[in-house]
């Protein structure tokens, strides 16, 4: 129910390019060759991408514009030395957009775009993709080619790189508890770490949004351009009814901080955490999903919300 925006815009990919939206099997190939227009790549485009090799700086990518991707298509540059991806790591990579028609690269981590990353399935990342990433290393560079539609409705064809950092670990908040007020709801959790909380709230709900300190992490510290990975679970205030789960999808979430990706609430109140806590956010409507009556689209109208948010990533842009 967390509101994201379309990955790809009309004039730059993805402002919040995240993950391998622009790199899966989704799309046609007459859709594919209309927007990458033709050259002798055929359906291995790649064949014809030159990649450099030089971890330690920014990739180059060399092409023959425009290059036509038919097929999706993904492979190491260079391998890393790190633990073998498997089925379900979310990962974390540092990465580069590039227009297949025109050669020119759209976002950039080296050149202050956010990082990016992606549960490792099928079903997020397409069957090209996955062979190619559960063979692969933490530590390689991979390019990937495919497609991304845009606002318009348009697909069209890109190149990704991207240096794979890390994988997420672990998939829960870790530290010392914190000391909530004793105001809202209790929380408990499972054996996962899954969260629940004893009913919904009570009394006047707050006026803006509050967040309490449930676990206290001892890692990196979020902040306006992140990369944020987490888990979480929301419910309405009225009466504790649960509304959405990352943890019930089996799917960490995550978006660009301070990107206008997520409700008011989100963007503005999970910077200035250390990786690893948790945290409740009860969320006023007018930092949600807005005042006024809930409609069959948009069920949450008018709602206080009430989240329990475990912080397990922040890939931070270059300095």
């Amino acid at each position: 129910m967390i509101r994201r925006r379309t990955l790809l815009t009309t004039a730059l990919a993805a402002t919040a390019a995240i993950g391998l939206a622009a790199c899966t099997d989704d799309g046609s190939s007459s859709d594919a060759s209309d927007a990458g227009g033709a050259s002798d790549g055929g359906g291995d485009a790649l064949s014809g991408v030159a990649v450099s090799e030089d971890l330690g700086a920014e990739p180059t990518v060399e092409f023959t514009a425009p290059l036509e991707i038919s097929a999706a298509q993904a492979q190491v540059v260079v391998p890393g030395d790190g633990a073998t991806i498997a089925d379900g790591d979310t990962v974390i990579w540092r990465h580069l957009y590039v227009d297949a028609s025109t050669g020119e690269t759209l976002q950039s981590w080296w050149q202050g775009g956010p990082a990016g990353g992606v549960q490792v399935t099928t079903d997020s990342i397409g069957q090209a993709a996955f062979d190619v990433f559960t063979t692969m290393t933490v530590g390689s560079r991979f390019v990937m080619a495919g497609w991304q539609q845009g606002n318009d409705g348009q697909a069209y064809s890109l190149l990704q790189v991207g240096d794979v950092d890390r994988v997420v670990s672990p998939l829960r908040a870790e530290g010392e508890q914190g000391d909530p007020s004793g105001t809202y709801p209790d929380v408990t959790l499972d054996d996962s770490g899954a969260p629940s909380i004893s009913g919904p709230g009570e009394g006047e709900p707050p006026a803006k949004t509050v967040r309490e300190l449930l676990i206290q992490g001892t890692g990196d510290t979020t902040r306006a351009g992140d990369y944020l990975t987490m888990q979480y679970s929301g419910w309405k205030w009225s009466d504790g009814s649960a509304f959405d789960s990352s943890w019930e999808r089996g799917a960490p979430f995550s978006f660009v901080q301070g990107g206008g990706q997520v409700i008011q609430g989100w963007d503005e109140n999970l910077l200035d955490l250390k990786v690893g806590s948790q945290v409740m956010l009860v969320i006023p409507p007018a930092e949600a999903y807005g005042e006024g009556e809930p409609t069959e689209d948009s069920p949450l109208t008018g709602e206080t919300l009430i989240f329990v948010v475990d912080v397990l990533d922040a890939a931070h842009t270059a300095d």
